[in-house]
């Protein structure tokens, strides 16, 4: 997250794929103008340019860009009474959990585990 904060439009790296967007809201502990309230006030996507679009979810809703995900949290943060809440990478944790299913072999692992002339170890020979 420290790594998305620090990002500017000069040091963004290029990228050269796509399918890096991520997904934020802004939490308000704390609402200083009496306008967007506390909670979940903003959902948001970090483009894969770098790029930031914020949605506001009150009663004005509306749409702003800027240029990187920093410099949304020094606009919106109020000194850390809102806090940036990154959702998780679900496609890619979906692609490391098949690529460790599809991988596993569970007779190497019970192989290191089990004793060659345990009850476990003779039925795993024998399937």
């Amino acid at each position: 997250m420290l790594a998305l904060l620090n990002n500017t439009r000069k040091n963004q790296p290029k990228k050269t794929s796509g399918y890096n967007m991520k997904i934020f809201y802004l939490k308000r502990e704390e609402d200083e103008s009496g306008i967007s309230g506390t909670g979940r006030v903003a959902q948001g996507f970090v483009f894969d340019n770098g790029k930031v679009a914020v949605s506001w979810l009150s009663e004005h809703p509306s749409v702003t860009i800027y240029d990187s995900i920093g410099e949304v949290h020094a606009i919106h943060g109020h000194g850390g009474k809102t806090t940036l809440e990154m959702e998780p990478d679900y496609k890619k944790a979906f692609g490391e959990m098949k690529s460790f299913v599809d991988n596993f072999d569970l007779r190497e692992i019970l192989g290191t585990k089990l004793t060659p002339d345990g009850a476990a170890s003779k039925l795993i020979k024998k399937n």
